[in-house]
């Protein structure tokens, strides 16, 4: 499987949106993507695999520090390391102190996959998820 990463823009916006839908019981709309890839704090990757869509990632930035909205990975293409290199390249990207990220409990593999670049769980955020409603789990990587 051929895997390419590189930086979203305006033109990858119905992509991430097929994503959004197929990964989020809550989706992001076409409009607030195109909205969050416009604002210069924002980091955005995509990730084709045989040149079809299958993941992205979003990151807010501000003062040294990102914090992670979504790391997703269309259910074909898990565990291929997409959302590995997904990380991988927007950590070489940007030069931060610290990142923060909240995943939900019952999200093992995700969790894994964090734990495995550093992250630090620091707290817990009670009934944050909704559809189903789960805790989130906080997470903190420092650099």
């Amino acid at each position: 499987m051929n895997i390419k990463i590189t930086k979203a823009t305006k033109e990858n916006i119905s992509d991430i949106a097929m994503i959004e839908k197929s990964c989020f019981s809550t989706a992001w709309t076409e409009e607030s993507i195109a909205d969050s890839i416009s604002n210069e704090s924002a980091y955005f990757n995509i990730a084709y695999a045989d040149n079809q869509p299958a993941g992205y990632m979003s990151m807010q930035v501000c003062c040294g520090e990102g914090d992670i909205m979504r790391v997703a990975v269309l259910p074909d293409y898990r565990r291929f390391g997409i959302g590995r290199a997904l990380l991988t390249e927007c950590f070489s990207v940007n030069k931060l102190d610290a990142v923060f990220l909240d995943v939900r409990e019952n999200n093992v593999p995700a969790i894994k996959l964090y734990e495995s670049f550093g992250f630090e769980k620091i707290g817990v955020r009670k009934n944050y998820y909704s559809n189903p409603t789960e805790n989130a789990v906080m997470m903190k990587k420092e650099f």
